[in-house]
This record gives C-alpha cells, structure tokens and sequence, in this order.
C-alpha cells in the first residue's frame, strides 16, 4: 500500500514534466507564428522581431532597446526597402520575384532591382542565388529545416561578387545564420541565439 501511495505522486510528477517539455516544444516559432511575430537574438544586445504579411517580411533589429535597422523584404530574401539609422532604401524589382519561388536545390535565382538610396549613387542592382543543399539547424531547441544559399550580388552592372551563404528557414522566411569566407581561406558562421513568439 505504501508503494502504491508514493507512485502516485511519481505519476503525478511525470505527467507535469511531459506537459513541460511539449509546452517548451509549442514555443518554437513555426509558419503560422509569423502573423503575430517572433523574435531572434544574438548576443545579448541584438533582438530582431519579425512579422510576416504573405510573402511580405517585416523586421526591426534593436540593441538596447532602440531601433538601427528596419526592414521589408520579400520572402525573407530579397530587401524592397531598408531604414539604416535614418536613411532610407528602397529597391523595386524588375524581375517577377513570385516565378522564382519555391525554391529548390540546385536552383540558380537572379532578380534585378531598381535603387533608390538616401545619399548615394547606385541605381540598379541585381542578386544571384545559386541554391547549394539542404540541411537542419537549431536555434536553442528549436529545429528548423534550412537552404544553404551562396548569395552574390552585382552593382552598375559590374560582375558578381560573392557575399555570404545565407543558412535560410523558409518555414521562418528568414535567414537564421550566415556563413562567410575570410582572407585566409577559412569560414566563420554567425548565427542567432534564441527563438521565440513575441508574446511570449
């Protein structure tokens, strides 16, 4: 009888752990999560929340609670417009950026844009996506599905220049990582921290 009282409470207990871990599971941001924002960080002064509206992407980046970097993209990966502390850039594109998507391994995805930019003097330039493999990634205890996409870019019509690999969610639409290439042949990641809803 003694046994069976304390197996109770060790049932008890067991049944409030897994309720636990499945509440932890259900905080990962998903697809439907972006309607009412998530946020990102790095660090611990970087916070990045973002919002989806279809195709259409929103972030604010904050460090200390004030706002350096606002931007609309599209599908998480292409900038229409970017507020850098007060200045103002706006790309429209000349390419048919819904025919370039979903997008698959292996693909080879060019847009060209049209440059609007507070202070200077680029008027067009054009992104290349050479889509490489595909692979999985955590933020936290967070799993998320990833294309690793080499990103180059042209400006004036100039030849294309490798820029980074962008480790991109498109569950999250959102480049949660990037890889980047030193002077010495060796690569760096950089990526975010914590994942979680922004009501949380």
């Amino acid at each position: 009888m003694a046994d069976r009282r304390l197996a109770i409470p060790a049932i008890a207990l067991a049944a409030q752990i897994v309720g636990a871990m499945a509440c932890f599971a259900q905080a990962c941001p998903d697809s439907k999560t972006g309607k009412t924002g998530f946020v990102v960080e790095r660090g611990n002064s970087s916070r990045t929340e973002v919002f989806h509206d279809g195709p259409v992407v929103r972030t604010t980046m904050r460090s200390a609670g004030s706002p350096l970097l606002e931007t609309t993209q599209y599908e998480g990966l292409f900038d229409l417009e970017r507020l850098d502390r007060g200045r103002r850039s706006t790309f429209k594109p000349k390419t048919n950026l819904p025919g370039l998507f979903p997008l698959k391994t292996k693909q080879h995805a060019t847009a060209v844009f049209e440059v609007d930019m507070e202070g200077g003097t680029e008027k067009m330039r054009t992104i290349e996506l050479q889509i490489l493999d595909q692979d999985e990634l955590y933020i936290g205890g967070c799993k998320y599905r990833i294309l690793k996409i080499e990103r180059r870019q042209s400006r004036a019509g100039g030849p294309p220049s490798f820029i980074n690999i962008d480790y991109y969610a498109p569950e999250l639409k959102l480049v949660i990582a990037k890889e980047y290439r030193e002077a010495n042949g060796r690569t760096s990641v950089i990526k975010f921290d914590r994942i979680y809803p922004l009501d949380r």
